[in-house]
């Protein structure tokens, strides 16, 4: 039987995924969840007439859902009763400081990724604890930041089995670089990393062509193998991973991110095991191998590596996002140069953060964002989900 697949979010980076998901055969019918009933109902309708032009015949049905209404989301999964799920949804998509004229963007960049926590921690954990509420034994996989989030989350209790994107997008221009290289087919070059979503800004886009060879490199463990035998020295792997590789800033790349979910999504409905790569696995931080298939996803091993030495690799990766630590009640506490640009640019202040406090962080960081974008002649609008 093909698996039942909830899509929770219909913003930039849903309404892709949803186009990938209409012309995946492996998948039974796709529930698409989101709060705006009408541009809802009517993104279901346009990505069916797309999907039927080239003749596919997907069931997309589509229901209303508040990830805020505990009690609602738990009744709609149980009703449902999907095998997979997977969230987009956050309170500000993560792209808006590009919309800044340059200077305050950039000044805005430099606090780093995970100062923004609050605004992709929130809709997930209310997701979680809804999702234990109604019982519910199925895949949940993670779009807003997993590498952090989900590991909050694990400290809680709270684990989604795995995130979507970041190491997974990296794999890809590895293994395409070394296979160039060798002069041999993509598919007989294998590359095993572990690698944290504070890498990507150093290896994918414009900023990466002066970063990668500026100051220090956060720290992460590559091998690429050719038909079995590791070529990691010879490709001279790690000139491959901080190559020259711009892409286009800002939504455009949710293309990268759907085809590599879209990946993992074909793994969940097969019987056999696919090696893949995947952040915040099992409640850790950053990305991993993995073995993925119908029974679920689960760490795949590392020769020389050990897992503990793999989680050390990823923690000490965090600073490089802005942040110092994530203790064991899920408290994060932020590194002092975020905190202080946060603080001159928005006048927005938290060292440190408990999960329970996520919410009202979430809320005063999307204010004060939209009062520092107006003061600069941009309107800012929020996630739509």
């Amino acid at each position: 039987m093909k698996p039942v697949f909830m899509l929770i979010g219909l913003g930039d980076l849903g309404g892709v995924i949803l186009e990938y998901l209409a012309r995946e055969e492996g998948l039974g019918r796709i529930i698409v969840a989101s709060r705006d009933r009408e541009r809802g109902r009517a993104r279901c309708n346009l990505v069916a007439l797309g999907a039927a032009s080239q003749g596919f015949e997907p069931t997309i049905d589509f229901v209303h859902l508040d990830l805020r209404q505990q009690d609602e989301v738990a009744a709609v999964v149980q009703r449902e009763a999907p095998d997979i799920i997977l969230t987009t949804a956050t309170m500000q998509t993560w792209w808006l400081p590009d919309r800044l004229p340059k200077p305050q963007g950039e000044k805005i960049k430099r606090a780093g990724f995970g100062i923004w926590l609050p605004v992709h921690l929130t809709l997930t954990r209310k997701l979680m604890e809804a999702l234990v509420e109604a019982s519910y034994e199925g895949i949940v996989l993670t779009a807003p930041y997993p590498d952090v989030v989900n590991c909050v989350l694990g400290r809680l209790g709270l684990e989604p089995t795995c995130g979507i994107g970041n190491v997974d997008e990296i794999v890809p221009k590895v293994r395409m670089l070394a296979a160039r290289q060798l002069k041999q087919p993509l598919d007989s070059v294998k590359v095993t990393l572990v690698y944290h979503h504070a890498l990507h800004r150093f290896v994918l886009g414009r900023a990466a062509i002066n970063q990668a060879g500026s100051g220090e490199l956060p720290p992460f463990f590559l091998r690429v193998e050719h038909r079995g035998r590791d070529v990691t020295e010879s490709v001279l792997s790690e000139q491959l991973l901080f190559s020259t590789f711009a892409i286009p800033p800002g939504p455009v790349s949710h293309f990268l991110t759907a085809a590599s979910t879209m990946g993992l999504v074909k793994a969940l409905h097969r019987k056999e095991p696919s090696f893949l790569h995947a952040p915040g696995p099992e409640g850790l931080p950053g990305g991993y191998p993995i073995h993925a298939c119908r029974e679920g996803v689960r760490l795949a091993p590392i020769e020389g590596l050990s897992q503990e030495e793999a989680v050390q690799i990823n923690q000490a990766c965090q600073p490089f996002d802005g942040i110092e630590c994530i203790e064991e009640d899920g408290s994060v506490v932020f590194s002092e140069e975020p905190v202080r640009v946060m603080h001159e640019e928005l006048g927005y202040e938290c060292r440190k953060l408990h999960p329970d406090e996520a919410e009202d962080r979430a809320l005063e960081l999307i204010r004060r964002f939209g009062e520092y974008s107006e003061r600069h002649g941009v309107a800012s609008v929020g996630a739509r989900s």
